[in-house]
């Protein structure tokens, strides 16, 4: 078990078969030529509904990034984008399953689900950056 939920996510997916074995960052996004990936994390209200027990609903709200080749090759670019519309499908998945991250003590994972689809955020010459913006929610128990 994680001690941050951020090490949690990290952790998680690295076990997402569409990442495969690229690198998977925190915070950090390098300019290189292979493909790594980033999860960085979003400012948001965290409690989302909170209980007279003292107990509540939350969100982590974070974005997955990564640096994929760009430039006019559609065939390059489509594999990109379809890249994060495959990540949300596999994260709905997991939240019908019921697989979920393994979280911090007394925090429930109750969803994980992208809240954007993935596009493109940035470009250079040769690289372009892509994004989605991601959640999770979960119990807070006391």
């Amino acid at each position: 078990m994680a001690d941050t939920i951020i090490q949690s996510l990290r952790d998680y997916f690295l076990t997402c078969p569409l990442m495969g074995d690229s690198a998977i960052n925190v915070d950090y996004l390098p300019e290189g030529p292979e493909v790594e990936y980033s999860i960085d994390t979003t400012p948001a209200t965290e409690i989302v509904k909170q209980y007279i027990d003292g107990s509540s609903v939350r969100q982590y709200l974070f974005v997955i990034r990564s640096v994929n080749d760009y430039g006019p090759d559609v065939l390059q670019n489509l594999a990109n984008s379809g890249f994060y519309e495959n990540l949300a499908a596999w994260l709905e998945a997991q939240t019908r399953t019921g697989n979920f991250p393994s979280l911090p003590e007394r925090k429930i994972p109750q969803k994980i689900e992208a809240q954007s689809t993935g596009y493109l955020f940035t470009t250079g010459p040769d690289t372009g950056k892509y994004q989605i913006q991601c959640r999770l929610q979960y119990f807070q128990e006391v």
